[in-house]
């Protein structure tokens, strides 16, 4: 387990959240330069974050810090992260519509699909589903949980993230949808392409489309409860 700094804490939470970043919107106002230099160079040293052309970026190593359950601390003691899938419709003008996110934080920076995020200590899987709803889109909803993917990502041979994904379903969403927050940018995708958006063969969630279709086809309400393990590599 990789213990940070304060400090070192801060210039990966910056990093999390975008491509690239240059020095000075990495250091926190209160922070010496020379005290920043030293902690920033001690990531760089632990090969988490790489300078570039453009300034600083979290490396391969630095991905997987944050994709791993020891980056939030109240998952540290758990197997594995848990990650709840929020899958959003609604019908406009006759056509099914799923909410969709094209995301701003690591290690998913840029992706197009629906939302999610990590389950809290305490909380059921539905009660998750609402938080992070509320937190990235300003909306509320009624979920319902129709499966679990356990999935494990292998890079360059090395497992990368090992997760677990409730995923939970709604089609009463309620409130004024924020199009952007601290999360991505949030807006309605017609469900062929939000079925493709999902549709990846490495870092993808195999039951999203799984359950997309389902709703598109009408039948998600006969769709049984499903408990798969998948393994993805990136060779």
């Amino acid at each position: 387990m990789v213990r940070l700094s304060p400090v070192q804490n801060y210039i990966i939470s910056c990093l999390k959240n975008a491509k690239t970043l240059r020095y000075r919107d990495l250091r926190p106002e209160d922070t010496a330069n020379d005290l920043f230099n030293y902690h920033l160079k001690m990531l760089i040293g632990r090969q988490l974050v790489e300078k570039t052309r453009d300034g600083y970026r979290l490396s391969d190593e630095g991905h997987k810090y944050v994709a791993d359950i020891y980056h939030t601390s109240d998952q540290a003691n758990r197997l594995f992260k848990v990650n709840v899938i929020t899958i959003v419709s609604r019908i406009e003008r006759g056509e099914i519509q799923i909410l969709t996110q094209l995301r701003r934080s690591q290690p998913s920076y840029g992706h197009v699909g629906v939302m999610g995020g990590t389950i809290m200590k305490g909380e059921s899987f539905v009660e998750g589903a609402c938080r992070k709803l509320r937190q990235e889109s300003g909306l509320s909803a009624y979920f319902r949980v129709v499966g679990l993917e356990r999935r494990q990502l292998i890079k360059s041979n090395q497992l990368f993230s090992d997760v677990l994904f409730p995923i939970c379903y709604a089609d009463n969403s309620t409130g004024i949808l924020e199009k952007e927050t601290e999360f991505g940018h949030n807006y309605w995708e017609d469900i062929d392409q939000a079925i493709l958006n999902d549709t990846r063969s490495f870092d993808s969630i195999q039951a999203i489309p799984r359950v997309l279709r389902a709703v598109k086809e009408g039948t998600i309400d006969s769709l049984s409860f499903f408990c798969d393990e998948t393994i993805q590599k990136d060779t």
